[in-house]
């Protein structure tokens, strides 16, 4: 019996959880910075801006944690690689953001802000739907993944319910009901003899 998947699944909680409230809490920091009339530089602006750098570094775990558990493969390495560039990506034009100085002294090229959204989506995409195809995470979980990813990518505005989306969507992941322990589950039926 493969006993290394479940403390994977244990380890993924706390990102799985901390990755929708980063978010929430910087759409309602950003919200309420707005009524303000912000110049894009006050401490709510900041703090927004931290969560979502946060968001971001807590996809970059699930990536890393995803992959660990998942048996390897050309589809799960590939996805762990390219999804952990896209979130270094973002995280250098966060980072840019929020200290001028980061931006001046190294600022990102047109090629990283361009992919690096695209790979950081397809990284967590590809890992879950690899855990779906083998049973280790549910697909409609999967569809409010992306949805709450899309909201994101169609407006800021839509972050609270982007939140709310991934809240459900990594629900899986904080209770590990399916993920990454079916296959310790499926084995141990294959190996109980026929009656």
């Amino acid at each position: 019996m493969n006993q290394t998947r479940s403390p994977v699944s244990r380890s993924a909680r706390v990102p799985a959880l901390w990755v929708p409230v980063a978010l929430l809490a910087y759409g309602v920091l950003r919200f309420v910075d707005r009524l303000g009339g912000t110049d894009e530089s006050g401490p709510l602006w900041v703090a927004g801006h931290l969560c979502f750098l946060a968001a971001i570094f807590g996809i970059a775990v699930l990536d890393v944690l995803l992959w660990r558990g998942l048996d390897k493969s050309i589809v799960a390495d590939t996805a762990d690689v390219v999804g952990l560039a896209g979130a270094a990506a973002f995280i250098w034009v966060i980072l840019g953001d929020i200290f001028p100085a980061v931006d001046t002294d190294f600022p990102a090229p047109d090629v990283v802000t361009l992919l690096g959204p695209p790979a950081f989506l397809f990284g967590i995409f590809a890992l879950l739907a690899v855990a779906a195809v083998r049973g280790q995470f549910s697909w409609p979980h999967w569809v409010l993944v992306v949805l709450g990813f899309c909201c994101i990518a169609a407006s800021l505005v839509l972050l609270p319910v982007a939140a709310a989306l991934l809240m459900v969507g990594f629900e899986p992941l904080r209770s590990h009901r399916r993920l990454l322990d079916a296959p310790r589950i499926a084995g141990s039926r294959s190996s109980t003899p026929e009656q």
